[in-house]
């Protein structure tokens, strides 16, 4: 009799010694397992390199291990300048010369200036909280939406490519665009934009990948 843990829900998988070097499929949740061959049985166990780094360890229960959300300044650092230059300069203006009769109207439309880029800054930081990439030590799950949502999961042992882009000023910013794409799909399945250091968030899903 062998005994295997399944690799996707960590269940106990008894089969006979006929099956050894072969296929079988975990009873409990469907996942394919390569039963270990006679040799392979008495070797040392494979070495969490996750646990290793510091991190969850890949076997066990599903905890969550990084929570990422879009940057704001570091991914356009000068239209976020500009808005908040906006929205102070045009708030506090306003607000100064509206105490002068001759500046009341110059007053007023710097307050709208103010307000406006306040506004737009605003809606910006409540899409960054509707955008999340969520990576645990089994999978990576993209959130996205406030009111509404949409959600894409892959799981780290069927992940076939990930992707890094930058642009110079990205780079300098240590921000990016990461693509996710799995054994199962011609395209990225999860696209993430504006990522804070993107090459950190690749190597740790590449701690739990099967590489």
């Amino acid at each position: 009799m062998i005994r295997l843990t399944c690799d996707n829900c960590e269940k106990p998988i008894d089969v006979g010694d006929e099956m050894a070097g072969q296929k079988v499929k975990c009873p409990e949740c469907g996942d394919i397992n390569l039963v270990p061959s006679g040799p392979r049985r008495d070797t040392a166990p494979v070495k969490d390199r996750a646990a290793e780094a510091g991190y969850p360890p890949a076997i066990g229960p599903e905890v969550t291990v990084m929570r990422v959300r879009r940057a704001m300044f570091r991914a356009k650092p000068i239209r976020f300048m500009l808005l908040f230059i906006g929205a102070i300069g045009g708030l506090v203006g306003g607000a100064v010369m509206a105490f002068s009769a001759a500046l009341l109207v110059p007053g007023i439309g710097a307050g709208i200036v103010g307000v406006a880029c306040a506004g737009v800054l605003a809606f910006w930081k409540l899409m960054t909280l509707g955008e999340k990439l969520m990576i645990t030590n089994k999978r990576t799950v993209e959130r996205t939406g406030i009111l509404s949502k949409f959600t894409t999961e892959v799981r780290h042992q069927d992940i076939r490519n990930i992707q890094v882009s930058q642009s110079f000023h990205e780079r300098m910013f240590k921000v990016g665009r990461i693509g996710i794409s799995s054994a199962g799909q011609d395209g990225l399945e999860i696209v993430a934009d504006d990522i804070p250091n993107p090459d950190k968030v690749r190597e740790v899903i590449d701690l739990y990948r099967s590489i």
